[in-house]
């Protein structure tokens, strides 16, 4: 069952998930795939040496998928600016056949509202990405059609206030009336149903897409997202200001230690942070500590590299079951008496190595939990805190029966034992 919000409609895409723009890994390989895999993805357009490469870049994701895609224009601070004009005149003139849909846009005020009413007139759907409410309003005033929020938990540039997502989501969807997506730290299913109970359209990821066999990054780095947790991520730039959350390596620290020596000289750090650094670690060493690069906490929740097509199925499984799963919660009053009801609880154990053995299968996997939430004969349950195994409440024995003749997680080997009980609830 598809998750259908104001942001799916506006696209025309199958799912709420947007690949946001990231330098040096937004190229039409990752754009096309994400597309292709029911979200959209984002060509960044100031990766390319440019306007006539991202022209370039543009029709070669056309040549890749025939489904939607967006572009990212992020306006930054810079030594010598790039000529934003001719890179928007591509955009525009790449736009004509209505494939490329989404125009993220990024950065300062000052100067971008030209370049908006350009996209709309044109008739892109433009989303403006926000560190800070005040900043979205400033937005919607400008005529943007939708706002992505940046909590400060982002990879890049969080902003100068450092106001996570779970207050920066809540306020946003009181005080902005035109359209919101959650972003920065967002890599889970249950993440998505919580920033779509908090008000959002659906979410944009970067870090999280990195990890995927469609990036087009090296491996090392790859493998350096799967090994990180929520911890190997630090900031940096913060004395010029200019912060920006890269990933935590030798090199993060040299800038934070020049930074702390020479505070608001751009110039004592300009030798670390320059753009070409960061292209040769992505694209050419694979070497982590060889300069800075954007990554988020959301590393912690990053266990494996996978396709595209299956993070995205994943995500939105989870999702459906959440948001299944908690509906339960809501009942009618009643006077009635509370009585005790028959239900029956399935037990797995998983084997030792079950992050492995369930990846190719964890699609599949949700896809039946989603099934028999939508029948109503899945009550509630889920994988244990330590991964030993899960513990699956049903409503009748034949259901949980037929479930774990279909499960994959059963017919693939990830369960080792499993056992049905009696398990009586007051209803």
């Amino acid at each position: 069952m598809p998750l259908v919000t104001r942001l799916t409609k506006m696209l025309g895409i199958k799912h709420p998930i947007i690949q946001g723009g990231m330098h040096y890994v937004g190229y039409a390989p990752l754009a096309a795939a994400v597309s292709d895999a029911g979200g959209i993805g984002l060509v960044t357009a100031l990766t390319q040496p440019s306007a006539e490469a991202l022209q370039e870049e543009i029709r070669k994701t056309k040549s890749l998928t025939s489904k939607p895609f967006g572009v990212n224009l992020t306006l930054l601070p810079a030594l010598q600016p790039p000529n934003y004009q001719e890179y928007a005149d591509v955009v525009e003139e790449e736009m004509k056949t209505g494939q490329l849909r989404l125009i993220e846009t990024a950065g300062h005020f000052k100067g971008l509202q030209p370049f908006v009413q350009q996209f709309k007139n044109a008739g892109a759907v433009v989303i403006h990405k926000c560190v800070q409410v005040r900043h979205a309003k400033s937005a919607q005033k400008m005529g943007v059609d939708m706002v992505s929020m940046d909590g400060f938990d982002c990879a890049g540039h969080p902003g100068e206030m450092d106001v996570g997502n779970w207050v920066l989501l809540a306020k946003a969807a009181q005080e902005i009336d035109i359209p919101i997506v959650a972003s920065g730290g967002c890599g889970t299913g249950r993440q998505l149903a919580a920033a779509l109970v908090l008000g959002c359209e659906g979410i944009n990821m970067g870090t999280r897409f990195m990890a995927t066999t469609e990036a087009p990054i090296h491996d090392n780095i790859k493998k350096a997202l799967c090994d990180a947790d929520e911890n190997s991520s630090t900031l940096v730039m913060r004395s010029i200001p200019n912060t920006e959350r890269v990933f935590l390596n030798a090199t993060a620290r040299e800038v934070q230690r020049r930074e702390a020596e020479s505070p608001g000289d751009f110039s004592a750090i300009a030798d670390l942070v320059r753009g070409d650094n960061y292209r040769k670690v992505f694209q050419e060493t694979g070497n982590v500590d060889d300069g800075v690069w954007s990554a988020g906490p959301v590393m912690g929740l990053i266990d494996s590299v996978v396709s595209c097509e299956e993070l995205v199925s994943t995500i939105v499984a989870e999702a459906e079951q959440a948001l299944t799963e908690k509906s339960c919660l809501v009942v009618p009053d009643s006077e009635a008496p509370p009585t005790p009801t028959p239900h029956f609880m399935v037990t797995y154990k998983y084997v030792d190595d079950v992050l492995e053995k369930r990846a190719p299968v964890r699609a599949a996997h949700f896809e039946v939990v989603a099934e028999f939430k939508a029948r109503g004969d899945l009550v509630s349950g889920g994988p244990l805190a330590d991964l030993s195994g899960a513990h699956i409440v049903f409503r009748s024995a034949e259901a949980a029966a037929e479930f774990v003749a279909r499960d994959p997680y059963v017919a693939s080997g990830v369960v080792s034992h499993h056992s049905c009980s009696e398990w009586s609830v007051v209803v």
